[in-house]
């Protein structure tokens, strides 16, 4: 194993610009360009930057290449299906404007072009007043009524999806083949598997300075679309800890999402068995601990390698950080849920749409049965 992937790595996110985005990053920490709306704050992609430490200045992809299973774990590998890919996508994003009407394949589908699906969570870091997240079709919508309505091409389409308040704090996961659109007004963190495979549904009848609309893909996404997957908010479910307020955001078998609220002085373990972790700083100033260690500043990211020993976040100022790992679900999420004394139907929830935590629960019941 490389010795230099025992300890934390901070990353230097790529800033993309897209045409509905903003200006609203620069509130989270991250430097922006004087010129142009940028939308994405992308952390983990394969071509962010390492910035501390003997790797410095090598690319994350790069340093996935070199040792996958130091890096990434038997589970972080799992995520991929054995591809030297980062499980673990982690996004700040601005939508100045509405994003266009979307829809990603799963795993299964992906699978035909050797790639991953793409299933998601977003976490609510602010809104504007009336903002909303539009999540799946609405009820007395017909798939044949949708597709008619994509085709037609009027920019219109997001009638026929659900609406849902875009509150700061609030936390849905987006399971492939949702319907789904990112609101004008919304900023959020985005946690997903490692794939850029969108199918543009509508876009809200939007050009560009030449007059040219972006490419729709209306029969991918249709051959894709679950009808029947209509996210909403999670209720987040705390963690019993000795420091700080923990609680967990989301949570299936690609990834789970928890949320880490700690005074200056507080610090807390940070356990993930055959993972990599990301922790994102929102506020405040924190140390990620390990094998060495970094300094976290807001709107800043670090990967802790599956390889590396017992790792600690410890705040430096009252800091809120956002934490990401591919779980057990059973260890890490069903048996310390039920130990607090959650109730299942809150467990199961976190998962979303998905069945995930559900089979989980399952699977934990039948080895108390044994």
């Amino acid at each position: 194993m490389d010795p230099r992937l025992t300890g934390p790595l901070l990353v230097e996110a790529r800033l993309d610009p897209k045409p509905w985005g903003g200006h609203a990053l620069a509130r989270y920490g991250l430097l922006l360009p004087e010129d142009g709306p940028i939308g994405e704050a992308v952390a983990t992609t394969g071509d962010a930057t390492v910035r501390n430490g003997p790797l410095a200045g090598r690319s994350l992809g790069d340093v996935v290449a070199t040792d996958p299973e130091a890096m990434l774990g038997e589970r972080g590998l799992a995520a991929t299906g054995g591809r030297p890919l980062f499980p673990l996508l982690v996004k700040l994003i601005d939508a100045a404007e509405h994003l266009s009407v979307q829809v990603h394949p799963d795993d299964a589908v992906a699978a035909a072009d050797d790639g991953i699906g793409k299933t998601e969570a977003w976490h609510v870091l602010d809104a504007a007043p009336g903002a909303v997240l539009y999540l799946g079709l609405q009820p007395d919508v017909t798939v044949s009524g949708f597709a008619e309505g994509c085709r037609a091409g009027r920019g219109d389409i997001a009638s026929c999806l659900r609406r849902v308040p875009a509150v700061p704090g609030a936390t849905v996961l987006i399971p492939a083949g949702t319907a789904h659109a990112l609101g004008a007004g919304v900023v959020v963190y985005e946690l997903q598997q490692p794939s850029d495979v969108t199918y543009r549904l509508d876009d809200w009848g939007r050009r560009d300075a030449s007059g040219n609309p972006r490419e729709l893909h209306i029969d991918q996404g249709l051959a894709v679309l679950n009808a029947a997957s209509q996210p909403e908010p999670i209720i987040p479910l705390p963690v019993v800890t000795g420091a700080g307020r923990r609680q967990l955001l989301a949570a299936c078998r690609h990834f789970a999402m928890e949320r880490i609220a700690l005074r200056a002085g507080e610090s807390v373990p940070l356990h993930a068995e055959e993972s990599p972790q990301t922790l994102t700083c929102l506020r405040g100033e924190a140390e990620v601990l390990s094998d060495g260690g970094v300094a976290l500043q807001p709107g800043e990211t670090a990967v802790v390698p599956a390889a590396a020993p017992e790792t600690a976040l410890r705040a430096t100022a009252p800091a809120v950080v956002l934490r990401a790992w591919v779980p057990d679900l059973v260890a890490d999420i069903v048996r310390p849920a039920r130990t607090i004394g959650h109730d299942a139907d809150l467990i199961v929830r976190l998962a979303g749409p998905l069945p995930d935590v559900r089979e989980a629960i399952g699977r934990e019941s039948g080895m108390g049965a044994s």
